[in-house]
């Protein structure tokens, strides 16, 4: 028996829809064939009929693997990658795939959602401030406001995703899932990047050719854009020679002749060293963050840290004697030996012996406390005995 496709045409114009297919309609829109998580009762309803719009729910044991997915799905297929989790803990699992999404510029939707509006500050099920926790790693968050926007935020979700290159939320209460409403399915937009305008491009080959130690960075754009080939065309153009951005070593093959190593932390000496002495460097697309400099940038500034004289162990029974911190270490005595064999004195005092009380006045022994080594008598808690 053969496989039925799906029908993957998008409705057109304004209809009667529940809010599901607004949402599961946009996805179509944006070529989502894929999405990966844990099927949850806050978005069933939509889940049942991702089949039929040809969307694939891959699951996955924990949601971080999931978000993981997303991130490599998007990496390596230039598509939006889309993520989705039951709202409170299976939403709160996916925060470091999608930091780790963040800081790769990869186009990641994560869905999430949230509890019912009617529950909200009550202690919904598995109520959380989702928002909140994904802000410091998304490029845009999208809040569902009311059932009849859910296209408008979906799309918005998936246009800012590819048009910033990063992870984007899509936050939706559970019971904005259900209704009906008249919607519109937004068409996806794409930002046209061009080249750049004729002054900055007369600029550009006029440095170029007056250059004598031209260099290229080849970083993660152009593994994004699919243009290695292009970038080794370039070099052998000018023969100049080529570095790899920090984290992208496939941004250039390390095969070719003028492959001189990646940048930045524990990177190639060579590269390095050939940045430094460029008078002209072509910087495509790469990520200038503190590592991908120098390696320097990457370590703490100022004087090197040293061990501090100002406490030194200096008795056997791992006692704290408190030294002067004006000490040279050519004045400092050496560990004392073992001394409990009596053979010589100890360097220091002896524990004062212990003064007898005048009679009627000595310290009364309580259920509780002990005596220390030095004799006299300490109160102990018996509290969590």
């Amino acid at each position: 028996m053969t496989e039925q496709t799906p029908n993957r045409e998008v409705v057109q114009g304004p209809q009667k829809m529940t809010p599901s297919e607004a949402f599961v309609e946009t996805m179509v829109a944006n070529d989502v064939t894929d999405i990966f998580g844990i099927m949850g009762s806050a978005f069933m309803d939509a889940m049942d009929i991702f089949a039929p719009a040809g969307i694939r729910l891959i699951p996955v044991v924990h949601e971080q693997g999931a978000a993981h997915m997303a991130d490599g799905y998007a990496r390596a297929s230039g598509r939006h990658g889309v993520v989705i989790g039951q709202n409170g803990p299976g939403i709160s699992n996916c925060v470091t795939g999608i930091a780790a999404a963040y800081w790769a510029h990869s186009p990641v939707v994560i869905v999430t959602p949230e509890a019912g509006t009617n529950s909200i500050g009550l202690g919904g099920f598995q109520e959380a401030h989702q928002l909140p926790m994904f802000q410091e790693f998304t490029k845009y968050q999208g809040h569902v406001v009311n059932p009849a926007r859910m296209a408008e935020f979906t799309a918005r979700c998936f246009d800012r995703a590819m048009s910033e290159n990063g992870p984007t939320q899509l936050n939706i209460p559970r019971d904005y899932f259900y209704g009906e409403i008249t919607a519109e399915i937004p068409q996806p937009r794409r930002v046209d990047r061009g080249a750049g305008g004729t002054k900055s491009l007369d600029e550009a080959a006029e440095l170029l050719a007056t250059a004598k130690n031209p260099v290229i960075v080849s970083g993660g754009g152009v593994v994004m854009a699919d243009g290695v080939e292009e970038c080794k065309a370039l070099a052998e153009r000018l023969g100049a020679p080529v570095v790899n951005s920090y984290q992208h070593n496939d941004s250039f093959p390390a095969s070719h002749p003028l492959w001189c190593g990646p940048l930045g932390y524990q990177g190639s000496k060579a590269g390095m060293k050939l940045i430094s002495e460029a008078d002209v460097v072509i910087a495509l697309a790469p990520g200038w963050d503190p590592s991908a400099r120098c390696p320097s940038t990457a370590r703490p500034t100022g004087p090197p840290r040293r061990r501090s004289s100002r406490w030194t162990r200096t008795t056997p029974c791992s006692a704290w004697s408190r030294r002067s911190t004006s000490a040279s270490a050519a004045t400092r005595r050496p560990p004392p030996p073992n001394w409990s064999s009596g053979s010589r004195a100890a360097p220091w005092p002896a524990t004062p012996p212990r003064r007898s009380a005048p009679r009627g006045s000595r310290r009364r022994r309580t259920p509780g406390s002990r005596s220390s080594p030095s004799g006299r008598t300490r109160r102990t808690s018996t509290a969590w005995t």
